[in-house]
């Protein structure tokens, strides 16, 4: 099944500059300077470029041209991005205003080769959360509804990624949120997943009832990484806009104890670092 790949644009490119006159002039080189890296799983990779040259010395003209340029992904059809595609990354630019300044335009192609990325899980997974001092906290996660999720949330899981991180907001009646390696909210993984859920047209019929599990998100949908959270009691106001992807099967008495115990510091839920609930591990294992 394909499906939309994102590319996220650069606003700046490398450049040889040369020449001097009324016009800034000179030449520049449109793709050999960035980095394009391609990461998310197979049939559904996003494409990311990344600009690695500096411009503080630029003419300001030039740093305007350069700023306006645009990435695209030129050949291929959007979606199912597989290890051993290739692809060509475009770069749209304004040919008047590169006349206007006496620019030579070089490499407006760049052809990369897709590598790297993993297959996404399917069927369900059995998931333990280890807290230390409480106990355990049993999941069966979904991947069949939500693929993407558990193949992300599997793969840092049983990386060790969530190893000593910990609980760090926390409201008695709503959820335990955790899973953040600044410990603060602001954190992740250095990868962002597709949001699973209706508001972003994923049918997604998980929902936020007491148990389930889900992942934190900015206010873009697609900014999901690390974090996730646990819902202590049912909200249903959640449904649709938060990817969910599993439900607790045991443990949530640990839930419990988590909310009654931990002080927080208001009502947004914050804990003070020295109070953060520990995880010692998170172990995820395919159910036969």
């Amino acid at each position: 099944m394909k499906k939309l790949i994102r590319i996220i644009l650069a606003l700046a490119i490398g450049s040889t500059l040369i020449g001097c006159s009324s016009k800034p002039g000179g030449t520049i080189d449109l793709t050999s300077h960035i980095k394009v890296s391609i990461k998310g799983f197979n049939g559904k990779g996003e494409v990311y470029i990344d600009n690695n040259t500096k411009y503080d010395k630029t003419d300001s003209d030039i740093r305007d041209f350069v700023a306006d340029i645009e990435y695209t992904l030129e050949n291929g059809t959007n979606g199912a991005l597989s290890d051993g595609d290739e692809i060509t990354i475009k770069a749209k630019y304004s040919k008047s205003k590169a006349k206007d300044l006496g620019l030579t335009i070089k490499n407006p192609t760049k052809k990369v080769k897709v590598s790297g990325l993993k297959d996404l899980l399917t069927g369900y997974y059995d998931c333990e959360i280890k807290v230390k001092n409480y106990g355990s906290i049993k999941l069966k996660l979904d991947a069949n509804t939500a693929p993407i999720t558990v193949s992300n949330f599997v793969g840092l899981a049983n990386d060790g990624f969530y190893k000593g991180l910990t609980f760090h907001r926390i409201i008695k009646g709503f959820m335990i949120q955790g899973g953040d390696p600044n410990g603060d909210g602001t954190g992740g993984s250095k990868q962002t997943i597709k949001g699973e859920f209706t508001a972003n047209g994923v049918d997604n019929p998980i929902k936020h009832t007491r148990g389930v599990i889900s992942m934190a998100r900015s206010q873009s949908y697609d900014s999901a990484s690390s974090q996730f959270f646990i819902m202590h009691e049912d909200a249903p106001s959640l449904d649709g806009q938060y990817a969910a992807f599993g439900c607790a099967y045991s443990g949530m008495d640990i839930v419990d104890k988590i909310c009654d115990d931990v002080k927080t510091e208001d009502s947004n839920g914050t804990v003070s670092k020295k109070n953060q609930p520990v995880i010692e591990s998170i172990t995820c294992k395919k159910i036969q």
